[in-house]
């Protein structure tokens, strides 16, 4: 497995471990750490997918 695809697994590990933190901050009324982990989710998700396609290219 190359450097490349560890990139991207870490990421998805990233982006769950923010989505789960999210969900358990909602639970427990921190509505504020949950939305902003929900964001930080989200430019990993962009940042992930720009990854993806600028490896394709090279």
């Amino acid at each position: 497995m190359g450097i490349k695809y560890i990139h991207v697994t870490l990421i998805a590990v990233s982006i769950l471990l923010c989505l789960g933190f999210g969900f358990w901050n909602l639970n427990h009324d921190s509505a504020l750490w949950g939305y902003c982990s929900f964001t930080v989710a989200i430019a990993l998700l962009i940042y992930c997918i720009q990854f993806i396609k600028k490896m394709k290219a090279l």
